[in-house]
Parts: structure tokens; C-alpha cells; sequence
């Protein structure tokens, strides 16, 4: 625990802002869910554009406070606009695809051992036999 004066206000402060900071990442999460689910479930444009304006808000004013980075926050809302876009279309991207069937697909391949390496005629010089002790 902190002993300094300072350090405990520090101590204080980081958990009020670990507070505020998680709940606008939920708020983010809670937003961009709702316009995954409502472009799953095909609703209409109107309701879905103004999911997509209600997450473009939030993650932006997440991106303003510091809490996500504003590259993060723009690559965000780009994939979001692209899996829109895609649902429209009825085309397949890479954006609307979610990260976690990625993760499953190479989790599912197996991988390729590895030949385990021969030892080479320098090495094989180099490595002397164990001293027995008597």
C-alpha cells in the first residue's frame, strides 16, 4: 500500500478512473452489439444507421477522453461501416467476419512438426564425453 501522501492520492485517483474508464468500454462493447446484432438479424437501414451513428459517437468520445486510442477508435468504426456495407450488398468481407471464428479456424489447422536438426560434424567435434569420477 502507499505510504507517501502523494502516492495515495495517486492510489485514489487511478481507481476513480478505472472506473469511468471501464464503463465507457462497456458502453463501447454494449453499442457495437447491439449493431452487429441488428445487421445478424436484418433490420432495417433507418434502425441500423442510427445504431452505426450511436457507435460512431461513443467511440469517438471514448478516443477523445484517452480511454482508446484514436486509430483504434477510427479502425473501429471503419469495420463497423465495411460490415455494414457488406450486410447491404450481401457480399462477404473480411471486416464482417468476427475475430473469434479467426481465431477457431487456426486453433483447428494443425500444425506442421518441425524435423528435429542433425547435429553437424563441428558440433559433434565440440561435444566431449563426461569425466567419470572414480
Amino acid at each position: 500500500m502507499a505510504t507517501h501522501k502523494s502516492a495515495k492520492k495517486r492510489a485514489r485517483q487511478s481507481l476513480v478512473r478505472r472506473e469511468r474508464n471501464r464503463e465507457y468500454i462497456s458502453r463501447v462493447r454494449t453499442t457495437v452489439k447491439k449493431l452487429h446484432a441488428a445487421v445478424a438479424e436484418g433490420k432495417s437501414t433507418e434502425t441500423i444507421d442510427g445504431l452505426f451513428r450511436a457507435a460512431q459517437a461513443v467511440l469517438a468520445r471514448a478516443a477523445s477522453k484517452g480511454i482508446l486510442h484514436r486509430s483504434n477508435a477510427a479502425r473501429r468504426i471503419g469495420r463497423l461501416s465495411a460490415a455494414i456495407k457488406s450486410a447491404a450488398t450481401g457480399e462477404k468481407t473480411a471486416a464482417a467476419k468476427p475475430a473469434k471464428a479467426k481465431a477457431a479456424k487456426a486453433k483447428a489447422a494443425p500444425k506442421a512438426e518441425a524435423a528435429p536438426k542433425k547435429k553437424t560434424e563441428a558440433a559433434k567435434k565440440k561435444a566431449k564425453p563426461a569425466k567419470k569420477k572414480s
